[in-house]
């Protein structure tokens, strides 16, 4: 059981579970976004009061266009001021926790980078996800207008927004996009984003396909040099129809060797697992990819290997599997596993970067105040339309592209459990925090 915690804790746990956000740390009375690191706010009305030009330097101006879903607080309406027929100012209430968790991760990098002595503005935006509009602040009475998308395009192109980032839904990402003639929308989350035809679209967070492409490739590795060993693939209804098993044998091919190489097995209802696993030669290494998250599923594939010599089978599957407290623990550490994950698994190890960011939101941070932190660092480091290989304290950004379409992130980590213990395939340096502004280029 202590191994067992030592893989999902270490290498598959994406961050620790936050609750208790309270929003008003994030928006005052005045619909204003303070951070305890900063002498500097954000402000939903960028409209009136940003400032595009600077006598030292040019500000760098993003939008971020996040679901925080803003709804109006009729309680704090203080009805005395109608009396001197004075608009009240309104309070707003944030309602959605990941928007301002993921805000304050991105809030804590952007102050980083401005002590650095870069000079970035944010025009905060709140998304609304049901009619797919974008809402600003634009009046001294924290009125908040809404705006399509076609018309918040208008308003970025006018303030000289360098980038948008966001919204969340990919759908939403993909209109916005359209609208834009040169500047770029990078949706930070989404995992199934269609870039088809949209080249100012950016697709950040790994895709769906990314961790079959890794486990493909390097299952072609392993072929190589071991030549008398079996890759079986096993399909379900699900791979099949996300495609991964399609993405798993185009990226073995890609390495030359042959798809004849690979068995391919689909998965029935009925399917008897200790008859499937029996099939194989008893004295040959055969490693079972299982492209599907069903935690059943592996459950009984497991169960299955216990007829099968350890050291001649090897489970490879995704690590949103391994992550499930319902597999058991003998059964999963019995043989070799292989995983792939879309997450780095060292940035727990960032003590200073946590701190950081646990300043900024006042709990301890989570999966998704990391995921906006690396969000800032990779639009910093991205200086024009086009993105760049980059390794973030919590993604890699590894590109895939065709002319006149957009960019979708095709990174995976590649990690494998044996006797030895747990360990990377994959080399990847540390990330360290950049102590002057040109070290943010890698060379």
């Amino acid at each position: 059981m202590g191994i067992k915690t030592f893989i999902l804790i270490l290498f598959l746990t994406l961050g620790i579970g936050v609750s208790g956000q309270t929003f008003d740390s994030l928006f005052t009375t005045s619909t204003i976004v303070e951070t305890e690191s900063s002498d500097e706010s954000d402000t939903i009305d960028g409209l009136r009061n940003l400032k595009i030009t600077s006598e030292d330097q040019i500000i760098r101006v993003w939008a971020l266009a996040l679901p925080f879903n803003m709804v109006l607080d009729n309680s704090a309406q203080d009805t005395a001021s109608h009396e001197f027929r004075e608009s009240p100012p309104r309070k707003w209430i944030i309602k959605n926790k990941m928007a301002t968790k993921f805000y304050s991760g991105f809030r804590s990098a952007v102050d980083s980078m401005n002590k650095l002595g870069q000079n970035i503005q944010l025009l905060l935006v709140d998304h609304n996800e049901k009619n797919n509009s974008y809402r600003i602040q634009d009046d001294p009475f924290n009125s908040i207008y809404e705006y399509s998308a076609t018309d918040f395009m208008d308003i970025c192109n006018r303030l000289s927004v360098e980038k948008i980032i966001g919204p969340f839904r990919s759908e939403a990402s993909e209109i916005l996009a359209k609208e834009s003639i040169g500047i770029p929308v990078i949706n930070p989350v989404s995992r199934a984003v269609n870039v088809k035809d949209n080249p100012m679209l950016i697709a950040a967070a790994p895709s769906r396909k990314s961790e079959s492409c890794a486990l493909g490739k390097r299952a072609a590795m392993d072929r190589q040099n071991n030549d008398s060993s079996i890759t079986v693939l096993l399909l379900t209804q699900s791979s099949i129809r996300m495609k991964l098993d399609s993405s798993f044998l185009e990226s073995y091919t890609s390495t030359g060797r042959g798809a004849i190489e690979v068995v391919a097995l689909e998965l029935s209802d009925q399917i008897d697992f200790n008859e499937l696993v029996s099939r194989g030669p008893k004295d040959m290494l055969i490693r079972y990819v299982l492209l599907d998250n069903s935690v059943l599923t592996a459950a009984k594939l497991l169960s299955a290997f216990r007829i099968r010599d350890p050291e001649l089978t090897e489970f490879w599957s995704m690590g949103s599997v391994l992550k499930s407290n319902s597999l058991d623990s003998y059964l999963l550490l019995r043989q070799p596993i292989v995983w792939a994950q879309t997450e780095r698994a060292d940035y727990i190890k960032l003590n200073q970067i946590y701190n950081s960011i646990q300043r900024v939101s006042r709990l301890s941070p989570g999966r998704w105040e990391w995921l906006g932190y690396d969000m800032a660092w990779y639009a910093s480091y991205m200086k024009g339309n086009i993105p760049m290989a980059y390794a973030g304290p919590r993604r890699l950004y590894v590109w895939s592209h065709l002319k006149g379409h957009g960019y979708i992130n095709e990174s995976a980590l590649l990690f494998r459990f044996d006797h030895t213990g747990v360990r990377p395939l994959d080399r990847l340096e540390p990330f360290n925090r950049p102590q002057e502004i040109d070290s943010l280029i890698i060379n």
